[in-house]
């Protein structure tokens, strides 16, 4: 590995940490990974403050998938259920951070100034800083999501075997299901130009592709059987009460609940306040382009090459993940920004990064601003504790 990529995780672990949050007591995937050790998929216990678990013939069940918790085990290993998830959270977001800087470069032959800006405007500029410091189960399963996400991409525009694309993507989708909706996005990118679309290296690279997301929908069906005698993903409606809570009037899922994402996807402020500081980070969420500005120059891209392939495959991710996402009935909270559009971030952030591949001083200042937003967020949050609804 380069030195350069070496220092940026040390920078990026060395930043995290200090600006860490308290350890999560929301730390389901160190308890299930401790119940994979001792060959069980359930929890034997039900502590108050994880009202998540789903209770079903006398065990209880994490309602999340399983990846997360997969990921832990080694550390589990060493510590058992002492183990701290938001530091794993924290060491796997330090890793993000160096898959981005290697993407980055396997498209500017070898540019390390731009490599360097466009790490520090994902790890600092965006909201996977507070999540990672977090690294609560709902965060954690972003931070992986991200992780298999960047690894796909960089095997996608390195070597390109898409059968690992296939297993990398397959692995996001263990973490947060909506991710497995950028397949196409890989479809269109791993089609060879020039040949029909039937050809027969077309046909091998999906079939290789699509082989490799199976082990995972496998799986995943299999772990679902085993638990709930379905191969579905049932596990969030088996919640107790689930229904009754307001923001799942119309069931889980609902087109219906679509604007009240978009309010705050688009439109959704800091708290104001009467007297300094003035302004107070909400639990309620932030829209993308104030706590990422630097995102902005994903559209102009869009606008511009709205033509091109690459445009094409990144809003055929972006656009499937975010329907999903604000059709559920929560909106993603509690939260700095909206957590959910993570999901999509990786395809969002390369198109922000094509625009700015050729970088200028506004770029920079763009960066800049959108690191002292999350800054103030993630100081705010973590070490004074300075926000409300």
């Amino acid at each position: 590995m380069e030195k350069k990529a070496i220092f940026f995780f040390f920078l990026i672990f060395f930043i995290y940490f200090l600006t860490r949050a308290n350890p999560t007591p929301h730390n389901y995937f160190v308890r299930l990974a401790d119940a994979f050790l001792h060959f069980r998929l359930y929890l034997l216990e039900n502590p108050p403050w994880l009202n998540e678990l789903v209770p079903f013939n006398g065990k209880y069940y994490v309602i999340y998938p399983p990846m997360p918790a997969l990921v832990s085990i080694p550390f589990v290993i060493l510590k058992g259920l002492d183990t701290d998830q938001t530091l794993i959270s924290i060491l796997i977001g330090s890793l993000n951070g160096v898959l981005v800087y290697f993407l980055v470069k396997k498209f500017l032959q070898n540019e390390n100034g731009i490599a360097f800006w466009m790490t520090i405007l994902f790890c600092f500029g965006t909201i996977h800083w507070f999540l990672a410091t977090v690294g609560s189960a709902w965060y954690f399963a972003h931070i992986v999501a991200v992780f298999f996400l960047f690894l796909a991409l960089n095997e996608l525009f390195g070597k390109k075997r898409p059968f690992l694309i296939g297993v990398f993507l397959g692995a996001a989708y263990w973490a947060r299901l909506p991710t497995i909706l950028s397949f196409l996005f890989f479809l269109i990118l791993l089609l060879k130009e020039n040949e029909k679309f039937f050809s027969q290296n077309n046909f091998w690279n999906i079939f290789q592709f699509l082989l490799g997301i199976s082990i995972f929908v496998a799986l995943n069906f299999t772990y679902n059987w085993l638990r709930f005698g379905t191969i579905f993903d049932v596990a969030y409606l088996l919640r107790p009460n689930l229904l009754n809570e307001p923001w799942f009037n119309k069931g889980l899922l609902s087109l219906s609940y679509i604007p009240e994402h978009l309010k705050i996807i688009l439109l959704k402020g800091p708290k104001i306040l009467p007297k300094f500081p003035y302004f107070q980070p909400s639990w309620g969420g932030m829209a993308i382009w104030l706590t990422t500005p630097a995102f902005i120059f994903a559209l102009f891209y869009t606008l511009k090459h709205f033509k091109e392939k690459i445009t094409i495959a990144c809003w055929s991710a972006i656009l499937p993940i975010a329907i999903l996402v604000m059709s559920h009935g929560g909106t993603g909270f509690i939260q700095f920004g909206y957590r959910y559009a993570v999901d999509f971030y990786p395809f969002l952030f390369l198109l922000a990064f094509l625009a700015m591949r050729e970088m200028r001083f506004y770029h920079k200042f763009f960066i800049g601003i959108s690191v002292l937003i999350n800054l103030w967020g993630v100081i705010s949050i973590n070490k004074f504790g300075f926000v409300d609804w």
